[in-house]
């Protein structure tokens, strides 16, 4: 938990949200970064913005069961990064069914365009407007949600490993000369792909 997820950033969509009457409530799991005082400064907005009741900070849980009821009770999930790789989080949404909204930044945009609504980071217009239309696009939601099921399913240990077992072998391939693989390659290949 750091501000760099844009947390305060979901607070204030959930305050704007609010506002207007949707019945929004922020659940946000994850260990505390010791050196961001994020928690409590999103608690004092929260209490500030009068949406305290709506924004639930849970700790720290364990890949597995514990976490995936999370996933569960959600209705969409939404990460608000000002920068990020990729975050892992995002597949297991998809996997578990939620509408993604996403911040456009790092390759977010590259593996998930089309099947997340992606937002600027640091806008939280943006990322009220987002929030809004996953909840009021029904069609919409549920090819979003269709999407990234597809793409979570891609995205196994099982099917990567597959893909750059291939892309090991083509490389040796194409590197080994006209003789291709060594048996050792070749026998090491085999053993991994079993």
């Amino acid at each position: 938990m750091d501000r760099g997820k844009g947390i305060l950033n979901m607070v204030e969509a959930i305050a704007v949200l609010a506002s207007e009457g949707t019945h929004a409530v922020l659940d946000l799991v994850g260990p505390l970064e010791k050196s961001d005082p994020v928690v409590e400064e999103l608690t004092v907005l929260a209490k500030r913005r009068n949406i305290i009741d709506r924004v639930h900070y849970h700790g720290y849980k364990a890949l597995g069961p514990e976490l995936f009821n999370f996933y569960k009770r959600a209705d969409m999930y939404v990460i608000a990064s000002n920068n990020e790789s990729f975050p892992r989080t995002i597949w297991e949404a998809m996997a578990h069914s939620l509408p993604v909204v996403a911040t456009r930044v790092g390759s977010i945009p590259k593996f998930i365009e089309g099947a997340a609504k992606l937002v600027s980071p640091n806008n939280v217009g943006e990322l009220v407007a987002a929030i809004r239309y996953v909840i009021c696009d029904g069609r919409d939601r549920r090819d979003m949600i269709r999407k990234g099921r597809e793409i979570a399913s891609e995205m196994t240990l099982d099917k990567q490993v597959g893909k750059m077992l291939t892309t090991i072998e083509q490389w040796l391939s194409s590197h080994q000369g006209a003789s291709g693989l060594s048996m050792a390659s070749r026998n090491a290949l085999q053993d991994a792909r079993a």
